[in-house]
């Protein structure tokens, strides 16, 4: 429980730059913004718990990159866990950065019954629910990127 002075307060390094004024907020308003690429971005993941041998989880958290280049998020994740088996200590994970990246865009495409293509109805859907006004046939067409954490890059050893 905080009481009055427990609370933090916050002093400006250079007073004389200080506002004077409030930041005046702007409405986020998604209907003058366009979509303009697919970005995945691919993190290390918690190992899974029952897995005793050596293992390493990746999750791919997919976005729409907008023309102001904010991002909104998909809530369509994925997620991959790699497992050696009989694999002596220390276990490398190395691969090139065009393998990775080949199996992430695998990885992200359409479950039975259309594997091996990409959901654009799906993404298209998503971003309708997030207020954005696009349709599968503007997405086809948008460049994708994959983001890889610097984290990954090192075991991965890019």
């Amino acid at each position: 429980m905080t009481n009055e002075s427990d609370r933090v307060q916050y002093v400006p390094i250079h007073p004389e730059s200080a506002r004077t004024e409030p930041a005046q907020r702007v409405p986020f308003d998604l209907s003058a913004l366009t979509v303009t690429g697919l970005v995945i971005v691919c993190e290390l993941d918690h190992r899974p718990t029952a897995n005793a041998g050596p293992s390493m989880s990746m999750k791919m958290t997919q976005y729409l990159r907008l023309s102001d280049d904010s991002m909104i998020r998909l809530d369509m994740d994925r997620g991959v866990t790699a497992a050696r088996f009989g694999a002596v200590e220390p276990v490398s994970w190395k691969r090139s950065s065009e393998e990775v990246i080949a199996e992430v865009l695998d990885l992200i495409q359409g479950d039975e019954p259309d594997p091996g293509f990409f959901p654009w109805e799906e993404y298209a859907q998503a971003a309708r629910l997030r207020g954005m006004s696009v349709d599968a046939d503007s997405l086809r067409g948008l460049p994708h990127t994959v983001l890889i954490s610097d984290e990954l890059a090192r075991i991965f050893e890019f």
